[in-house]
């Protein structure tokens, strides 16, 4: 008997593939595109790298150029990851597409680079809305205020909550429960199953989703073994590099830019007329807490060299080393700006602070900005641990960052009970003032759509390639000089917020009523007033803002009667270390040149009569004085070496020394006059300015107060000369110089 033959199955449709297949084909798809980022980014860098136009381009590209490929190398790591995260998020939806519609290998490729570019777009708009400054979204920026102009603010508002929020909640949602799903089908098959292949990478993904809220941790300091030696007052530091005295509410600005230090203003005392001798940040921090003056310290530029560095290191005295010696915890914590810590930790043992003051770190920077994948997918906790580079770069380091970790800081102090002075210095406020979208945009114009839009706009090659770059800062139109005062105005909000967080974790603590609370800065900056364009430490013209800082004290226990107040009279940051070691009962040091402001703090009467001595610190531009030619230096590409003997640090060269100190210019500023000295080709150029009708130091009035002219000038030849200061009173040998009036020319 014949079998009769079982009839064939249905042939199989082309477009029916594996789960196998289809996760194949995501990978692949996946890799591809990330494949082609990179190398985009390589051309680009390339590209953008050869159209440079200065000596450190030249000399990056021939000496350190397998560091430049090696970094380019390093950020594949990043890639990887990224693929891992795609594939991980991708595969669960194209294969819940498929089982609504029926699709071949190419349907699942064209799926694949669909929310490849759905979460790419995701991403781009989350960076565009925090920190617009990382690139030109400019198309995506018009985008989204034509869809706020149509459907309104609060469409738009709910919109963007819906993409930064509610979507990818509800893509993770998806993922969690499909990879959960598969555990249980495996469990069901294996009990004794362990799912490795599966969690290892969920882990990946939720620890890549919360590192922003504090997944992955800095190791706690270490502290110093041993009981503590005193319990007196804790002192509190909070400074933000740049910061002006007169955008400050507090101290009369139009704008609500300081609620929060207005706040302590209004518990403490506020010194409108704070000083510091030299507007540069290295310098500036190094008078501040040794108490002494530039000249008598040794760091007289941004530049200096490793020896110059040892010298102050060896032999200036600090208020932190002060403290540490009586059991204090001493730790300064900030951002770039405060990388100068790491070669001069004047006195605090934790240094806490990115290192971007060397060249390496700028090349890196370089290379790793022009990989979009940074910005868009590390900038955050795991991409810090990933990437160590990042925390030293101006575009990465957040204020964030530096407020959480002060917080972390007392939070410990709280429960050791261990007496700490703490420096938290942020880059808030400093050129180029990049700040996020609710910051930038809170006092600008919405319709401004030129070249400071987020920020202000510098060309690198330019600032340290052309001495004269200042002629054309000059020429800006006045929309462009309020666009970016109102980013900069933007940026003192982001700082003061920072100051909240702050002071709202200190008084959550039993520390509040024990803590000496400083608001401050290193310096100013000049914002396009009279006579100067944007910078610091350049020149005294425009008047005070470069050098006119911020300086608000609280300081628990002090007479209520007594708090509130704005403190009118000159002080200096010199000033600052005796201050604050009278505050917690301890001696100054025998070196420092400051003096106590404790009187001020305890007498609405008192006058300490003191002067201000300021001179300029490395000069960029070309100074400007009408009928004048003042000395210069060349350019910042030609007097400055990279030194690979002291970190790859830029460093004046010695044939340059000299020359940098020539070109300074000094001043010596009473309550109403500021004399001015600046070396120009046939000679010093002196200017005398009445402040009390002249703010801005627009017209020079030597030849009408002769006398006063006179006196000023022996002063300040003095100091400069001989290192002698003088009170107001010793200049004018006790005359109100307020009652001093011209001398009538006929």
């Amino acid at each position: 008997m014949s079998k009769t033959a079982a009839p064939a199955a249905p042939p199989t449709s082309r477009k029916e593939i594996s789960r196998k297949t289809v996760f194949r084909f995501v990978v692949l798809t996946v890799l591809a595109t990330l494949v082609g980022l990179y190398v985009n980014a390589l051309l680009t860098f390339a590209g953008n790298t050869y159209s440079f136009n200065n000596r450190f381009t030249e000399v990056a590209m021939v000496d350190h150029w397998f560091y430049l490929l090696w970094s380019n190398v390093e950020v594949l790591k990043g890639y990887l990851l990224v693929a891992l995260v795609y594939v991980l998020v991708i595969y669960p939806l194209v294969l819940v597409w498929k089982r609504f519609k029926t699709f071949g290998r190419w349907g699942v490729v064209w799926r694949t680079l669909l929310f490849s570019g759905v979460l790419y777009g995701f991403f781009i708009f989350r960076l565009m809305m925090n920190k617009p400054y990382f690139g030109d979204f400019s198309y995506f920026d018009q985008g989204y205020r034509k869809f706020g102009e149509w459907f309104g603010g609060a469409i738009q508002g709910g919109a963007q909550f819906f993409v930064l929020y509610i979507f990818p909640t509800v893509a993770l949602s998806v993922c969690v429960v499909f990879y959960a799903l598969e555990l249980r089908k495996a469990w069901k098959k294996n009990p004794r199953f362990f799912p490795w292949p599966v969690i290892g990478p969920i882990a990946i993904l939720v620890a890549f989703v919360v590192s922003g809220h504090g997944f992955v941790k800095d190791p706690p300091p270490v502290e110093e073994v041993g009981p503590p030696k005193l319990k007196p007052k804790n002192i509190l530091i909070i400074a933000s590099d740049s910061l002006r005295a007169d955008r400050l509410s507090c101290n009369g600005y139009f704008r609500p830019t300081s609620p929060s230090i207005d706040k302590l203003a209004a518990e403490g005392v506020n010194f409108s007329k704070c000083f510091t001798p030299i507007a540069s940040t290295l310098e500036s921090l190094t008078t501040m807490f040794s108490s002494q003056y530039p000249h008598t310290h040794g760091i007289q530029h941004m530049f200096p060299n490793k020896q110059q560095v040892d010298e102050a290191n060896a032999k200036m005295p600090a208020l932190a080393a002060t403290l540490k010696a009586q059991g204090y915890d001493t730790a300064v914590i900030g951002d770039w700006c405060a990388c100068g810590f790491n070669e001069l930790p004047m006195g605090f043992k934790d240094v806490i602070v990115s290192d971007f003051d060397n060249f390496k770190v700028y090349m890196s920077e370089v290379v790793y900005l022009h990989h979009q994948i940074l910005p868009l997918f590390f900038d955050n906790r795991v991409g810090h641990w990933l990437f160590p580079k990042l925390k030293s770069f101006a575009n990465f380091m957040t204020p964030d960052v530096v407020t959480n970790q002060v917080i972390e800081r007392l939070k410990s102090r709280e429960k050791d009970d261990k007496p700490f002075v703490i420096f938290a210095f942020y880059s808030c406020t400093h050129l180029p003032y990049r700040t996020p979208r609710e910051y930038a945009e809170l006092w600008t114009d919405p319709k401004y759509e030129g070249p400071h839009k987020h920020m202000l706009g510098l060309n690198v090659d330019e600032f340290i390639g052309d001495v004269d770059i200042g002629k054309k800062w000059e020429k800006l139109p006045q929309k462009e000089v309020d666009q970016i005062n109102g980013i900069y105005d933007g940026c003192v909000r982001m700082f003061d917020d920072c100051v909240g967080n702050i002071v709202r974790a200190l008084d959550a603590t039993k520390l509040k009523d024990n803590t000496v609370v400083m608001i401050t800065g290193d310096h100013g900056d000049d914002l396009f007033e009279p006579n100067v364009t944007f910078g610091h430490g350049l020149t005294f013209n425009g008047g005070d803002q470069s050098n006119n800082i911020p300086l608000v004290i609280r300081v628990p226990g002090l007479d209520p009667a007594l708090t509130g107040r704005t403190v009118d009279k000159l002080v200096r940051t010199v000033d600052f270390a005796p201050t604050l070691l009278d505050l917690v009962g301890q001696p100054a040091e025998a070196r420092f040149e400051g003096k106590s402001l404790v009187p001020y703090l305890n007498d609405a009467k008192a006058d300490l009569s003191l002067a201000w001595y300021g001179e300029t610190s490395y000069l960029f531009f070309r100074r400007k004085i009408p009928g004048e030619e003042p000395l210069y230096i060349p350019p910042m590409d030609e007097t400055t070496m990279i030194d690979p003997d002291f970190d790859f640090h830029f460093v004046l060269k010695d044939k340059y020394q000299e020359d940098v100190l020539k070109t300074k210019e000094r001043a010596l500023r009473t309550e109403r006059f500021k004399l001015v000295m600046t070396p120009g080709e046939n000679g010093p150029i002196y200017r005398l300015f009445d402040l009390k009708s002249d703010k801005f130091c627009e017209r020079d009035v030597k030849a009408s107060f002769p006398d006063v002219f006179t006196t000023m000038k022996g002063a300040l030849g003095r100091f400069t000369e001989e290192k002698a200061e003088m009170t107001i009173k010793d200049i004018f040998a006790g005359q109100d110089e307020n009652a001093i009036q011209p001398t009538v020319r006929l």
